[in-house]
């Protein structure tokens, strides 16, 4: 789970809160703020160097941004790199490690290391624009072999963000290359693509590797030259906005019947797992005392996932899920009979499940009175 997100379950507002509810008073929020957190702690940028890249780029792709060229001229790996410049230069402040590789060949630019945006536009600099587009074929799938590498020896979530024109004539197929990557890595890793495909094959080839998880943001680089639509691709790639809600201010209200909820969203589970994790056993420990606490109530916990697999193997999951917090409950003392258990699997999403946050949070299990 990322260190940006809000672990505790009963935090400052949600203590404040049960107080009120003993008080028979009622909170408002008076405040919300705002923060930009990284959608990965790790983002590698993956340019396709091979010949057809020193090619003449689409005409559409002809922009401003590279107004110093000759339009009758300019190359894909022109484009790429003022493309990848005014990118970096749109990305916030945020802390993340960054690389640029290249294949066709594979070459290091910029190994793994802090995010410096002056760095990483020098990297982009660095690549060559003149070069022999005889014999160099594009070796995609050997190339991401290769990146695999690098994308091991890094640590938590990580982004590739792939630069190519959709071909790959020479070595390993690259689809299933990325596929086994997913596979090695699961939630840990999100391809994105900025696509100069042109011919239906091009464009197929980079629709399959967009299609194979929901996390991809894919992107022609005509669109990236339009400002508006390079910023909404940033924010989806690179960074999301979290709202924090400020304290809530204990204002006297009448008393009134509330169903007391205890909700345990922040308790999570890793992909595809439901053995609650060493750190969530303290929370689910105050939760059995509270309900203990509350003998005439009856409890109900429900287990969820997120969107990632077929419908029926998620209910299943879930289910798990929601019977691993009912053992633990019950070892803690509270009676068995007392608790029932129901899984929801992936239609009950709270988070959204287009974000690799979203899709975390999701894999959670909620504990209610009934």
């Amino acid at each position: 789970m990322s260190k940006h997100v809000l672990k505790p379950l009963f935090s400052l507002v949600a203590l404040l809160g049960l107080l009120a509810l003993c008080l028979g008073v009622s909170t408002t929020a008076v405040a919300q703020t705002e923060r930009i957190v990284p959608k990965a702690e790790n983002f590698l940028f993956f340019v396709d160097h091979s010949g057809s890249m020193a090619m003449s780029a689409p005409s559409e792709s002809k922009s401003s941004l590279a107004a110093r060229h000759d339009p009758n001229k300019q190359e894909k790996i022109e484009v790429t790199k003022e493309v990848l410049k005014a990118i970096n230069n749109d990305i916030p402040d945020i802390t993340f490690t960054a690389g640029l590789y290249t294949y066709g060949p594979f070459q290091e630019y910029i190994g793994p290391s802090p995010y410096a945006k002056d760095r990483l536009n020098q990297g982009f600099d660095g690549l060559k624009t003149q070069y022999d587009i005889f014999g160099r074929l594009t070796p995609m799938g050997l190339g991401l072999k290769s990146l695999d590498a690098v994308v091991g020896s890094l640590s938590q979530r990580r982004a590739v963000i792939l630069v190519t024109d959709g071909e790959s004539n020479i070595g390993p197929k690259p689809l299933p290359v990325v596929q086994d990557m997913y596979a090695k890595y699961g939630d840990n890793i999100c391809f994105h693509v900025i696509s100069f495909a042109q011919t239906a094959a091009e464009k197929a080839l980079v629709e399959q590797i967009a299609a194979i998880n929901p996390c991809t943001v894919s992107a022609d680089v005509k669109d990236l030259l339009d400002d508006g639509k390079r910023a909404d691709f940033v924010r989806k790639v690179f960074y999301d906005v979290e709202i924090i809600p400020a304290a809530p201010v204990v204002q006297p209200a009448p008393p009134a019947p509330v169903e007391e909820v205890i909700v345990f969203r922040n308790v999570n589970f890793d992909f595809d797992k439901y053995n609650i994790k060493p750190e969530f056993a303290p929370l689910l420990k105050e939760a059995a005392e509270i309900i203990k606490a509350r003998p005439g109530k009856r409890v109900v916990v429900d287990g969820h996932t997120c969107n990632i697999g077929p419908a029926v193997y998620n209910m299943g999951l879930s289910e798990r899920r929601a019977s691993s917090v009912r053992s633990f409950l019950v070892n803690e003392g509270v009676p068995a009979d007392r608790i029932t258990t129901q899984g929801f699997g992936l239609t009950q999403p709270r988070f959204d499940n287009n974000t690799r946050e979203g899709r975390s949070l999701n894999r959670r299990v909620e504990i209610r009175f009934e």
